[in-house]
């Protein structure tokens, strides 16, 4: 079904929901933009200073040109993170490129991922190809599509914190292939699925600026 632009402003977004988290952490008040685009800079920043982690690794897609509204660069740039940072399209990956030559902290991959093989990789099958561990502390998706089920299909991998994109409706909807993101409703995955899905894969919502974070459970108690 075909919905105007405007749909998506008729409604409340989810983050003017009532809280739905499941602690009492307010992480939303470290919110900071340095390269991110709602905040998330600084948030990541309190997160891994009370995981007392200076230096690790992160993955981030769609990644541009490794700099535009990234979750990721900051702590490259600043704090000498490695990151495999996957982008599509062939344009935007040259810019990545030019970036990647600059940090060489930085992997960076031309892949298109998604969670049906044929249409594109498997996210895990591309990390396999990098250095990246097993429990690598931070995933961020932003793919403007299939979201939700490219982190569904992540099952060799175990990061500790998780970045995802939701559309912020208040709706209980799961992208459908072949939807368009902010053109169709069912064009990418609102909160509540998301939520339910990282329960199921052992993470507890720590906030919603748009994007949603996502700790691993057993980290919950270090950061509080």
């Amino acid at each position: 079904m075909f919905i105007k632009n405007s749909f998506f402003n008729m409604f409340q977004k989810s983050k003017h929901f009532p809280r739905p988290y499941d602690n009492k952490l307010d992480l939303t008040l470290y919110s900071k933009n340095i390269y991110s685009q709602n905040g998330e800079d600084g948030i990541l920043e309190e997160i891994f200073k009370r995981l007392k982690i200076e230096k690790d690794w992160a993955c981030e897609f769609g990644a541009w040109d490794g700099k535009h509204l990234s979750n990721t660069f900051n702590l490259v740039k600043n704090n000498g993170w490695k990151c495999v940072m996957i982008e599509s399209d062939a344009d935007k990956f040259l810019d990545l490129q030019i970036t990647a030559k600059q940090y060489t902290n930085i992997y960076a991959l031309n892949k298109t991922i998604h969670y049906i093989e044929g249409y594109g990789e498997l996210l895990d099958n591309i990390l396999e190809s990098t250095p990246i561990p097993k429990d690598f502390q931070l995933l961020s998706i932003d793919i403007d599509s299939c979201d939700y089920h490219v982190w569904k299909s992540l099952k060799k991998y175990e990061p500790c914190v998780v970045v995802i994109e939701s559309s912020g409706l208040r709706e209980y909807i799961i992208q459908r292939e072949g939807a368009i993101h902010k053109v169709n409703k069912y064009g990418s995955t609102s909160l509540l699925p998301l939520k339910e899905l990282g329960e199921e894969k052992g993470y507890t919502l720590l906030c919603n600026i748009g994007n949603l974070i996502f700790i691993k459970n057993e980290l919950l108690g270090t950061i509080s």
